[in-house]
């Protein structure tokens, strides 16, 4: 069942939001700060039963202005001994995060200081707050929409630039205002249907229809295009993968640690030292990048170097880009160079691959390239060495084009990183498609009336104006307790 749940005053325990939640909003572990948050009608006369202002004295907090804070001391309710000193900050309904009366005591972050701070204030009615609780006020009370609520959890994992911008521009609402003029073009096509459906003496029916389908067609290309930007946002939130591929002992694992920027794999002049796959994340012109360095592709009888050689198979087949590493002595014309070029072809026809020519300060380095490049003409060709970092440069150049290649022009500025969001705007469009092709192949007007309610509710379960309520708990139990 979709309901409207703005506004709506429960959490998913059924417990209603007059009762004052608390939680510490930094990470967990010791820090040289942390911020305890409380929320709630109570939260001053709750956080006043333990803040004390220099020199011991009382301080009734509800009578402290909004957006302003006062330095303090924390006291034990059992005695009344110095927790810590703090400085504490109130905001009040509805110019806070959550949209109700907040406290934020700023103290030191040390774990047994925090955990003290928090039990007092459990002492006196507060209650531990729920995963994503504060962002799930914030969404009942109108301070932000569903997709708001996501791009917090998303700026919070953000690991790169463009990440992080890209959970910015939504944060500040950049898909909600685009989701909703969607829906305000979409609701006047349906008032149009509606229209001709109820009066159809007053229209031309067939020149009516060709018109209504003509604009359903154009509103189902806008949201494919929108669909399409996820190409690039998967990558923003998910990572680019790219497979370091090759026979054994080429140096993959000395290109994986050249392009981390540190020892990650083991490096040794034994062949099929690399047994598993090896991952990790890094950053290149703020896209963030999975590099995976596998096992050696060969014939091998060893079942361990087996699995590992299943495994980078697995890992190609998956991979948005591959970096194919040859080095010498390497001769085109032997039954070992036939093989691994049928196998380059091979997954150069699965996915986008780049050639590597590795040991680039060697003095074979020359007749490898132009061996390479006669055998394989039709596939870039970059030499690189990880002792001179000759081709480093050009390598990133070639993961930021890749990821350039993906963009949707003209929509630069907004892309969708949710795999959530994407599934409604692609089947929104989907279903607008289709009720443009119900109308020009002469179907009812009725079938296209259905399929334009339906493409609308798609795009109203983004902003959450239209969602089920175990949805909205699902998302926002993703969150961290104290977010």
């Amino acid at each position: 069942m979709l309901s409207q749940v703005t506004n709506q005053n429960f959490i998913g325990t059924g417990l209603p939001f007059q009762d004052v939640c608390v939680a510490c909003s930094t990470p967990p572990g010791s820090s040289g700060l942390a911020v305890i948050r409380l929320s709630g009608a109570d939260s001053a006369a709750i956080a006043g039963s333990i803040f004390r202002l220099p020199g011991n004295r009382k301080i009734d907090l509800a009578a402290m202005p909004g957006n302003t804070c006062r330095f303090g001391r924390i006291i034990s309710p059992a005695d009344g001994s110095l927790i810590d000193e703090v400085v504490l900050t109130r905001f009040v309904a509805p110019r806070s995060y959550t949209g109700e009366d907040l406290i934020e005591i700023s103290c030191h972050g040390g774990s047994a200081v925090k955990q003290a701070i928090l039990d007092a204030l459990i002492h006196f009615g507060a209650r531990p707050a729920e995963p994503g609780e504060f962002s799930r006020r914030a969404f009942a009370n109108g301070k932000i929409d569903l997709s708001q609520a996501e791009a917090v959890m998303d700026l919070i994992s953000a690991t790169t630039s463009r990440a992080a911008a890209a959970a910015a521009r939504q944060l500040e609402g950049g898909l909600l205002q685009l989701v909703r003029q969607h829906l305000d073009s979409l609701y006047g096509l349906m008032a149009r249907t509606e229209l001709i459906l109820e009066f159809p003496e007053h229209d031309d029916l067939d020149s009516a229809a060709a018109g209504l389908a003509a604009d359903i067609t154009e509103a189902a290309a806008s949201l494919q295009q929108l669909a399409a930007t996820f190409r690039q946002g998967r990558i923003l939130h998910d990572g680019m993968t790219i497979v370091i591929a090759g026979r054994p002992n080429v140096g993959k694992s000395s290109l994986l640690n050249s392009l981390a920027r540190r020892e990650r794999a083991i490096v040794t002049d034994i062949p099929g030292t690399t047994r598993d796959t090896i991952e990790e994340l890094v950053d290149v012109d703020g896209i963030p990048v999975r590099l995976i360095d596998t096992a050696g592709l060969r014939d091998s009888e060893d079942t361990v170097e087996q699995l590992g050689i299943g495994r980078a198979r697995a890992a190609i087949e998956a991979a948005d880009l591959v970096f194919y590493l040859i080095s010498p002595p390497w001769q085109p014309e032997s039954e070992q160079a036939r093989a691994e070029i049928a196998e380059i072809k091979t997954i150069a026809a699965l996915r986008p691959l780049l050639l590597l020519c590795g040991k680039a300060d060697l003095p074979a380095r020359e007749h490898l390239s132009a061996a390479v490049a006669a055998a394989l003409p039709e596939l870039p060709l970059q030499s690189v060495s990880t002792l001179t970092g000759e081709g480093q440069a050009e390598i990133r150049q070639a993961i930021s084009d890749t990821y350039q290649s993906l963009g949707v022009p003209g929509n630069e500025d907004l892309i969708l990183t949710n795999t959530r969001h994407h599934a409604l705007v692609k089947g929104a469009a989907s279903s607008l498609q289709e009720a443009a092709d119900a109308l020009m192949a002469g179907i009812t007007l009725d079938i296209a009336a259905v399929l334009l309610r339906s493409a609308a509710d798609s795009l109203a379960e983004i902003t959450g104006d239209a969602v089920s309520d175990t949805l909205v708990e699902t998302i926002f139990s993703r969150f961290c307790v104290g977010k």
